[in-house]
């Protein structure tokens, strides 16, 4: 079914691309995506957050973020940690291409992430290929990000807020140029860990046609944190963060042509990782290879914008220990995943008059995963001689149709009001353990796993959206926003259909960073968040001089899909001592829960001199404080940023920007004791940064934490980077690190 969709949805856009371009009219200035113009220079890359429409001001809670002129993506590794620009984004730790991106206090599968254009899910227990993981921040060229409030024609299936992340667009060769070859290669190095890396894109156009390829590698050792923080062991430094170590490649090939206000491409994605260490997990990643294509369809007509994107990626994965977590065991633990990930979208954006464009949209997407755990040991034993299937055949089928309408009243006042219906469908096929002694007979109905297989586990949920914004700006220097959304989500496969109740197998179904063991529940309902937000904005007629922003925000969540011990009905790991633990690792099972939000988010900027001799200066700062509740245990919802302060002076200075930038981080101590969460140390990091920026030329030379100090990452989990593994002790961050980076355009 979904490949007969796939094709019939390819002839469609064929045939509309040969019978409508007599319609197109040259590209509008209202709603949605411009076609690129026919350019000599590629698109300067930056962070946006989009408005209602293309030339409206920043949307719902959103702030302006310029990020590539002081090389801070040059010598990025990971996609998620571009997103800390912005006030109220954070990164919870994880491997070093693999960060979980987190919005005010919603992280990960709560959150809707897209990649040009493409909705991906990650293809693990342990979440160790979030979508973030698929793009290299060599291969970003712009970021738009809906903190809170997202319109319903964005997306769907989060109750958090939405990132996309989209490739600079193509180029073309300008009038009269026949042919425009451009591009451009960088390298760098961080000395903490030993990281380096290089990235090359390169393009070929006319005026017509464009080809572009773009590839990045990357290749780390563990870091080191600033002072010893465990004895050593099995050879592993006290002060080294063991199964921190990566390598990630990826490389990307993308044609396009346009006319007449119309614009088809084809992407081309691979990624191959070898091996990432995850210095908070259980297991470490030692294989993962994605493949996907990427149609896309853009049209300009005189009655607006229809916009199709036809997608299918195949993720191959792998977990089992590398070195650091492997000395001293007796074996490893192979587990595999394989997953197709199949989607279509559609979007009309009709202009109703001056004043009103009306949305209309479709969203298909098809998932489909195999989880299973070959056997460690060719005889009988603890974990074989059997196949483990921890997920068999799970599909999960999501169909969507949304209208949108939006209305400038006036050149003060501006309104969105979305509605989006969703069907989710999920399912997943028998289970077996490794054994039938240990694990139960697959085929007995009193087993676990036979309960399991002879449930009806087919769960079919209808979700709505509903979301309303409205913008005020009185003055050319003043603007506020409004917005309330109600979001739906239904769980993951991991969330429903994880079944077993042995404590190995429950340590492996996790991505929380806690070391705990987490069990399944068919019976979870999709959860409810209705969140509403406020936004107020004011800078100096020159925007320069100074500016600034707050937001606040309130959410609350029905059937709130969190976690409480797993009872002791369940048997297994779920025994009466795990259910009163009050240390250590313990077994949960998820379960609907109530739960709150609030918080706020701090932006500004003011010039402080403007002088000829040594430039302009300026200082700059973001802050942001969530508080989360989970009202039904009556504890703090799990990996809460503590309040933080991100400031910096900057000087702008010819083709030199220099920056001086101190990180300050309260201490952690509301902490989830159902999931014995360790408490943090507040702490401030001091990091220098300097950029050389000419036509061609960009250089950046950065010290991150110069002082050396000593830290845990408030979002990081405990240390599990090595065995022996250690309970309660939480995941250090990296000390001090000297960061040069090089690119070369063409």
């Amino acid at each position: 079914m979904a490949r007969k969709t796939l094709v019939l949805s390819a002839a469609v856009v064929i045939l509309s691309w040969r019978m409508m371009p007599s319609l197109a009219a040259a590209p509008s200035a209202r709603g949605g995506d411009q076609l690129p113009a026919k350019t000599t220079q590629p698109l300067q890359v930056e962070v946006t957050i989009p408005s209602l429409r293309s030339d409206e001001l920043p949307s719902l809670g959103a702030t302006l973020v310029p990020w590539l002129h002081d090389g801070t993506r040059d010598s990025a590794t990971d996609t998620a940690r571009l997103l800390e620009a912005l006030p109220g984004a954070t990164v919870a730790a994880a491997g070093g291409v693999s960060g979980l991106p987190v919005l005010d206090g919603l992280a990960d599968d709560q959150l809707h992430i897209q990649i040009n254009g493409m909705d991906i899910l990650s293809a693990c227990a342990n979440h160790m290929n979030p979508p973030l993981s698929t793009i290299s921040p060599a291969q970003v060229g712009r970021i738009v990000v809906y903190p809170t409030v997202v319109p319903v024609s964005v997306g769907s299936d989060a109750i958090g807020g939405s990132i996309e992340i989209y490739s600079p667009p193509p180029v073309f060769a300008g009038p009269g140029q026949k042919l425009l070859s451009t591009g451009r290669i960088g390298t760098f190095f961080q000395s903490n860990g030993s990281v380096r890396g290089a990235n090359l894109s390169a393009t070929a156009a006319t005026p017509e046609f464009s080809l572009n390829y773009s590839g990045s590698v990357v290749q780390s050792g563990d870091y080191r944190a600033a002072k010893p923080f465990k004895a050593p062991a099995n050879g592993i430094d006290g002060d080294v963060v063991g199964s921190s170590l990566y390598r990630a490649e990826y490389q990307s090939l993308n044609a396009a042509y346009h006319r007449d206000g119309q614009l088809v491409e084809v992407r081309l994605d691979y990624q191959n990782i070898p091996y990432q260490g995850f210095p908070n997990a259980r297991m470490d990643m030692t294989k993962n290879r994605s493949m996907g294509i990427n149609l896309h369809y853009l049209g300009k007509f005189r009655w607006g914008d229809w916009d199709v994107r036809l997608y299918n990626q195949h993720i191959r994965h792998g977990m089992n220990f590398l070195a650091d977590k492997m000395r001293g065991a007796t074996l490893g633990m192979p587990m595999d995943t394989d997953t197709v990930n199949n989607g279509l979208r559609t979007k009309l954006s009709l202009f109703l008059g001056l004043q009103d464009t009306l949305r209309l949209g479709t969203d298909y997407q098809h998932y489909h995963l195999n989880d299973w755990w070959p056997p460690a040991t060719p005889v009988a034993g603890m974990m074989g001689p059997d196949t483990f299937w921890n997920i068999r055949d799970g599909r999960r089928d999501r169909y969507d149709l949304f209208s949108e309408w939006e209305r400038r009243w006036n050149p003060q006042w501006t309104s969105l009001l979305g509605l989006r219906l969703d069907v989710v469908q999920m399912n997943s096929g028998d289970v077996q353990g490794y054994n039938p002694m240990m694990y139960g007979n697959p085929g007995n109905p009193a087993s676990l796993p036979g309960r399991f297989n002879a449930l009806d586990r087919r769960r079919v949920d209808a979700n709505w959206d509903f979301t309303a914004m409205l913008h005020y700006t009185p003055t050319d220097e003043s603007k506020f926003s409004f917005g309330f959304s109600r979001k739906a989500q239904s769980p993951n496969l991991y969330e429903r259909y994880a079944w077993s109740n042995n404590p190995m197998a429950m340590t492996m179904n996790g991505w929380f960073g806690d070391g705990n063991g987490y069990l399944g529940n068919p019976n979870l309902q999709p959860q409810i968040a209705n969140t509403l937000s406020l936004s107020a904005a004011f800078h100096a007629p020159d925007p320069k001089v100074w500016q600034a922003q707050i937001t606040p925000y309130f959410t609350y969540i029905q059937n709130y899909i969190g976690a409480a011990r797993c009872p002791v009905a369940q048997g297994g790991a779920c025994s009466l001592a795990n259910l009163n633990a009050t240390s250590g690792f313990v077994y949960l099972q998820f379960t609907n829960q109530t739960a709150r939000l609030w918080g706020i988010d701090l932006s500004g900027k003011v010039r402080l001199a403007q002088t000829r001799h040594a430039g302009d200066f300026h200082w700059e700062s973001d802050a942001a404080y969530v508080r989360g509740d989970n009202l039904s245990l009556d504890v703090p919802l799990y990996h809460m940023m503590p309040a933080y302060l991100r400031t910096a002076l900057v000087q702008e200075w010819g083709h030199w920007r220099n920056r001086i930038e101190a990180v300050l981080v309260a201490s952690k101590t509301r902490v989830d004791a159902v999931r014995n969460e360790p408490r943090t140390a507040g702490y401030g990091l001091l990091n220098l940064r300097t950029t050389y920026a000419s036509e061609r030329w960009q250089a950046s030379l950065a010290l991150e934490n110069i002082l050396n100090q000593f830290y845990q990452e408030p979002l990081g989990g405990v240390y599990l980077g090595q065995r022996p593994m250690l309970p309660g002790v939480p995941l250090p961050g990296p000390g001090r690190s000297v960061n040069a980076s090089l690119s070369y355009s063409f």
